[in-house]
Formats: structure tokens, sequence, C-alpha cells
């Protein structure tokens, strides 16, 4: 009898670990978790937001949970690193970036762990004013608009730093433009979308996923074209920089006449050894478990599964959170 009960004991004490999320905080105080993302009219806004209400609805009753729409994929793993964040979105670019010390960090952030990669597909979208160009980017830089005024986001976004390196490869540098006449201009969204309102641009380049909100509108509202980057810049920007390369399927935005070859990249959650192991548990099981509620936020989180490899480094560009490995273990997804 003795060893039956020391059994079942065993047994309940699995389901309660299994269970995380309702077990370990029943009784727990409310608590404050501040979620990064990017500016309002971006992709990661929506998720962000989303995922703060529902982490509401999964934490102890009374917990706050932040979504500031600040810093962006390369400022929001510092924000992260040195604990002004608890867990952020950003893209496996940036994280391999970042783990390493490379490209936009001088040190590596090895404080930095993943927790849900795979949410979408992101490409660095060129945007040129005018319907009647061709979709060739060196021509539009070398010929069509070779005193090109191009408008960016600020840096600490992965978009401007991906859209410099695009620019320097293709000799339109912001020295090279100046010379010609031309400029580099780092604004918001709204900036961006006035000025092609007015046609005082020539080109607006960024990381975009479908469906994404500013990119969508200026592509509703103007005369634009989805401009294509030679072969030889896609492999130098995968070479040097660590970028994939991916084909954006005609008509993913309004007025994309053509598919589109681009660099590209993958959005990721991630945290760092600050967080708990059962904060980190319940954060992904509200996520796997309610993917259907994000889903219904964005188009661009069609495709989204937490069985499709989010747990792997590769797609996350960081080592994966133990709370986190905890979870996908317990799926039977990681052995």
């Amino acid at each position: 009898m003795k060893a039956l009960l020391h059994r079942l004991g065993r047994i309940a004490a699995v389901m309660v670990i299994s269970g995380a999320s309702a077990s370990v905080f029943a009784q727990a105080q409310p608590m404050k978790l501040t979620i990064g993302s990017f500016g309002q009219g971006s992709g990661w806004y929506v998720y962000a937001v989303n995922l703060a209400e529902l982490l509401r609805q999964t934490l102890p009753p009374g917990s706050t949970i932040d979504s500031p729409p600040i810093a962006g994929a390369v400022g929001n793993p510092r924000l992260v690193h040195e604990g002004k964040a608890d867990m952020a979105f950003g893209m496996a670019l940036v994280g391999h970036w970042a783990l390493k010390g490379d490209v936009a960090f001088t040190k590596p952030l090895d404080s930095l762990r993943a927790l849900v990669g795979g949410w979408d597909q992101y490409y660095l979208v060129a945007l040129g004013a005018g319907a009647d160009v061709g979709p060739a980017m060196d021509k539009f830089l070398r010929s069509d608009r070779p005193n090109a005024r191009v408008v960016l986001l600020p840096k600490g976004g992965v978009g401007p730093v991906g859209a410099v390196q695009m620019l320097q490869l293709m000799n339109a540098g912001e020295d090279a433009l100046k010379q010609r006449g031309g400029n580099v201009e780092f604004g918001s969204f709204d900036s961006a979308k006035s000025r092609f309102a007015s046609r005082s641009a020539d080109l607006f380049m960024h990381v975009a996923n479908p469906g994404h909100p500013s990119i969508s509108e200026i592509a509703q509202n103007n005369p634009v074209t989805f401009l294509q980057p030679p072969q030889s810049v896609l492999d130098e920007m995968a070479k040097r920089y660590g970028w994939n390369i991916a084909t954006m399927p005609k008509g993913t935005f309004a007025n994309q006449a053509q598919e589109v070859r681009l660099p590209a990249t993958t959005t990721t959650l991630f945290a760092s050894t600050r967080m708990s192991d059962d904060v980190a548990y319940t954060v992904v099981k509200t996520i796997c478990e309610k993917t259907d509620r994000l889903q219904a936020a964005h188009k661009a989180l069609a495709n989204f599964d937490c069985s499709k490899g989010v747990w792997r480094e590769d797609v996350n560009g960081l080592q994966l959170h133990a709370g986190a490995a905890r979870y996908y273990r317990e799926r039977g997804w990681l052995k």
C-alpha cells in the first residue's frame, strides 16, 4: 500500500508540473512584465499587445504586462540583456549578431535565451516611388533615381541596418547619395507615409511581414514599385551579414505585380537568464496553446505553428531558455 501511495504521489507531482501555469502561480503575487516590440504601426506591436492580453489571463490575478512601442530588432536585445524588458520580439538574424557581438553589437549579449521562434516571415522590402519604373533596383538607383531621397526608420531596428547594408553594396550609401544630390533621412512610419503621399521621397526600405500595416498603406495609396535587388547583392547580404534569402510571392501587398527575392529573416520571442523557468514555461505554454487567438490578430501569423521547430537554435539565433525547453519536452517535440 505504501508503495502504491508513493507511486500515486509521484504521478500527482508530474501532473502538477505539467500544469505549471495553473499550479505554480495559484497563490503567487501579481507580476509585472514588459514585452519589447516596435513602434505603433508595426506587426510586432500588434503581436505584443495581443500576447500581453493573453498573459493577463494566465499569470496571477492583478499582473501587469506592458507592451510599449519602443526599441526594435537591434534595440530589443540590449533592453532584455540589461533587464529593462523581461522579454521582447526580435529577429533570428539579429539574435545571431547579438550572440556573437557582431554587426550592430560591440560585445556578445550572452544572457539572451529564446522562448518561441518562427512566428512569421520577414522580408527586407525596397519600395520605390512610381509605377512607371522597372523592378530592377540597381537600375532604379543608377539611372531612374540616381539622386534618390531615401526614407528609413530610426536607427535601432534591423530595417535601417539592413537597408544601409544593401545600399552600400549598391554604391548608394549615405555619402554616395549625398554626392549625387540625394539623401538618407531617418524618420517614423508616419513620416514615410507622408513623404510618399507628397511625392518627396523616392525609396522606403524596411523589414516587413505579410500584412505589415505601414507598407500596406503606402502601397495601397500611392503609385509604387516593389524593387528587386540583384542576385549578387542578395548573395553578399547572406555571406557578409547572415541574411536568409526568400521569395515574397506576387500580391503579398497591393500593387505588387511580381514576386521578389529578398533578404529575409523570421521573428523570435526571447528573454534572458533573469527570467525564471516557471515564467518562461508559462509564456511558451500560453503562446502554443492559444495560437489561434494570436493568429486572429494578424494575418502574418497564419502559418505559425509551435510544432514546427520553433524551439530550434537555427530558427531563433539563440540558445533555448530552460523553462521553454521544459514545455517543448512535455509536448514531445524536443527530445
